[in-house]
């Protein structure tokens, strides 16, 4: 019997798994995922960006979130010695619809306390000759990380404080007592008194 189980073996699996033997050290934990390695879905197929937050309307739960994430990751890589390259990010308009939309962002990144550079299409050609546009806004503070191998640090942690993470575990039913929780995976059954879902 586990304190909890936890489907899917993914950013958001795995960070929930360590922050919960964090705040809470000596709980029982399982992670189950269905492959033989952690984040090969949605978190090994993104763009790996570790976003500013330009995008969120200012004061939103989103906007604020977005900021505290990327600081978080970001010290997280620091103290785990992960690399992140803050190599900035262009937003670029392609024509003048986009232009005018740009205008827009660049009013929500000042809400947001956010730095931006205006890059008119001479110095965007110059910056980035593959890219054809008539202007784009240079956001700095954006920097990108390898989101699987953050997975991979996670999942070793949450081995190192207690917790178990189990590969080739696809999950093909639940059940549910009045007193816990059995997932069934690969032929075994997992009981747990808490059960968070994680899967894409």
């Amino acid at each position: 019997m586990q304190d909890v189980c936890i489907i899917g073996g993914g950013i958001v699996g795995l960070a929930t798994a360590n922050a919960l033997l964090t705040k809470r050290p000596g709980i029982s934990i399982t992670v189950l995922e269905q492959e033989q390695q952690p984040g090969l879905h949605q978190t090994g197929h993104n763009s790996g960006v570790i976003h500013s937050g330009i995008y969120y309307a200012p004061g939103s739960l989103k906007a604020r979130l977005c900021r505290e994430g990327a600081a978080a990751t970001e010290a997280f890589c620091a103290e785990n010695d992960i690399p992140v390259e803050v190599c900035g990010k262009h937003l670029v308009a392609t024509n003048a619809l986009e232009a005018s939309r740009m205008e827009a962002l660049a009013q929500r990144a000042d809400e947001n306390n956010i730095a931006y550079e205006r890059i008119d299409a001479t110095e965007l050609r110059s910056r980035e000759p593959a890219i054809a546009g008539v202007g784009a806004l240079f956001i700095p503070s954006t920097g990108i990380v390898d989101y699987q191998l953050i997975c991979q640090v996670l999942a070793r942690k949450i081995t190192q404080s207690g917790g178990q993470v189990v590969y080739g575990a696809r999950v093909d039913r639940i059940e549910e007592t009045a007193s816990q929780i059995v997932v069934h995976a690969a032929g075994q059954a997992y009981q747990a008194r808490w059960l968070v879902a994680c899967a894409g």
